[in-house]
């Protein structure tokens, strides 16, 4: 997969003051591409898969990191989890 570079500028007392909590260049860029996934995807402009793809996560690991955000994975409405369940049902009577 090919990639291309994206530059995240922080201010440099904000990386001291990260640095200093632990945080690497690495743990920084890594984070906030998660954090960008997840935003992208609860706002509907990533699928699951891409946005996990973005976060450099397989999607699992993806999926529990949105659950730490608490941002659903599955966001039905009333009429479509009703719809889902009115198709299950009728597979199962089947």
């Amino acid at each position: 997969m090919r990639k291309v570079k994206a530059n995240l500028e922080i201010p440099e007392d904000a990386y001291l003051a990260l640095s200093v909590s632990g945080y690497t260049k690495k743990r920084i860029s890594s984070e906030a591409k998660s954090l960008l996934a997840a935003h992208l995807f609860e706002r509907g402009v990533l699928s699951l898969g891409k946005a996990a793809e973005l976060a450099e996560l397989k999607l699992g690991a993806f999926i529990h990191f949105l659950d730490e955000l608490e941002i659903p994975v599955i966001d039905y409405d009333d009429d479509e989890l009703n719809a889902e369940f009115k198709i299950a049902k009728k597979l199962n009577e089947a």
